[in-house]
């Protein structure tokens, strides 16, 4: 991955994120972190921070089933979504590793996919962000175990690269 100067990145095994001001060769970066200090960093352990907003989007925190299950017969114009991103749980991430991030992450994802199986749903999104596909990974990963479930990503035009559409087919289940 190719980065601008100016351009604001996240460190791949640290917490905190940067501010690229220099090129120092093809694999190096000299990156100017929040504290104001300037490292000389590897570009394979820099995250370009990509702009998207997901605050206008759904996110179902607690599902009424039986509300649920109408809107699914109702076809829903908008299908049922989750957004994993941490902002989205005010999660004080400081005192934890990047492992521990990932498995909250993925606990959320599986209780959401397990409130959406037993309401019967057939369709819906999971965004992960773009990032460098770890979570996207663990999260296709994860849906293996549920039978009938299948992955493709969302639509590209709401969701850029950062989003899972899951299908269901019960009848496979």
């Amino acid at each position: 991955m190719e980065f601008s100067l100016g351009e604001k990145v996240r460190f791949v095994h640290e917490t905190g994120y940067g501010i690229i001001k220099k090129e120092i060769n093809i694999s190096k970066y000299l990156v100017e972190n929040e504290s104001g200090i300037e490292l000389i960093v590897l570009k394979t352990n820099l995250v370009k921070i990509h702009s998207e907003n997901y605050t206008e989007r759904v996110i179902f925190k607690d599902i009424d089933k039986a509300d649920l299950k109408r809107k699914s017969k109702a076809k829903l114009s908008v299908l049922p979504e989750i957004d994993l991103h941490l902002e989205q749980y005010h999660l004080v991430t400081k005192n934890l590793t990047n492992a521990e991030i990932l498995l909250f992450q993925l606990r959320k994802a599986d209780e959401f996919v397990q409130k959406m199986l037993a309401s019967g749903l057939t369709t819906f999104v999971i965004i992960h962000g773009v990032g460098e596909g770890v979570l996207r990974s663990e999260i296709r990963s994860l849906l293996t175990k549920y039978a009938g479930v299948q992955t493709s990503d969302a639509d590209f035009s709401k969701y850029g690269q950062g989003a899972t559409l899951v299908s269901i087919n019960y009848k496979l289940r």
